[in-house]
């Protein structure tokens, strides 16, 4: 149950620490890619202290092999030289020889396993040292390439900024020339439909006055079709003329 939790925790605990790098790249990411960048630097400087490491443990290994094995190659030229001196039936003390000779062979075959376990440190070490050294140009090309590339995702960002500023700068200045013009056209619009109202209402009341006019001058008028009321009326307002002289001329001394 324990190990179970402790999987758990150690699950979980990986998955909130990737969503809080998550989390601060979204938040800021050059800072985050300017951090992974050092982050890798950093790497790529271990890797450096890594190699020249490997290669003073070359130097050395390959030192001791070399001594090991020029040792080993005086000892077999001794050898053979006493195996001549054996071989040669005029030479003296040949059960010295012989001794001798068999002591330096003794001495080869336990120098023999010591020069080949050298060699193959010598290699070991190499094998590393290779494996390092392409780790750490596998590395120095990851740096040049995340470099390369965040400085060109620096000038698009800065590119993708200057085009937004310029298309807001372009659309504020459409939406005040667009607002000027509704501005103008509208208020001109008011104008010409205020000054239709007043002259479509002037309209109408000359029109009502001249209706008033001629509604009340008919009633006022009397009729004059019917000849009795206007001989009548010619009488009342004295344009009567008939009769003869001496009538007229009475009424007007009246």
């Amino acid at each position: 149950m324990f190990s179970f939790v402790k999987s758990f925790v150690g699950v979980k605990g990986q998955q909130l620490g990737q969503d809080i790098v998550k989390a601060i790249v979204e938040i800021d990411p050059e800072s985050a890619t300017q951090a992974q960048l050092d982050q890798m630097e950093k790497d790529l400087d271990r890797a450096g202290d890594v190699i020249q490491k490997l290669r003073a443990d070359y130097d050395r290994e390959v030192r001791e092999a070399e001594a090991a094995r020029k040792r080993y190659d005086q000892l077999l030229a001794a050898a053979e030289v006493l195996q001549a001196k054996l071989a040669d039936p005029t030479a003296p003390d040949h059960a010295g020889i012989e001794a001798s000779l068999n002591r330096l062979v003794a001495q080869l075959e336990t120098l023999q396993p010591e020069v080949e376990s050298e060699q193959k440190d010598v290699d070991e070490v190499k094998a590393l040292l290779d494996q390092a050294n392409a780790a750490y140009q596998e590395k120095a090309a990851a740096l040049t390439t995340a470099r390369q590339a965040l400085e060109r995702a620096k000038r698009d960002m800065q590119r993708a900024i200057q085009e937004q500023e310029r298309a807001d700068e372009k659309a504020k200045r459409a939406a005040e020339v667009a607002g000027l013009r509704q501005t103008s056209t509208s208020s001109l619009t008011v104008a010409t439909d205020a000054m239709q109202r007043r002259s479509d209402e002037a309209r109408a009341k000359t029109e009502a006055a001249k209706l008033k006019a001629e509604t009340l001058t008919t009633l006022t008028r009397p009729t004059t079709d019917d000849p009795n009321i206007a001989a009548a009326l010619k009488a009342v307002q004295g344009g009567v003329t008939s009769g003869n002289l001496a009538d007229r001329l009475a009424r007007l001394k009246k």
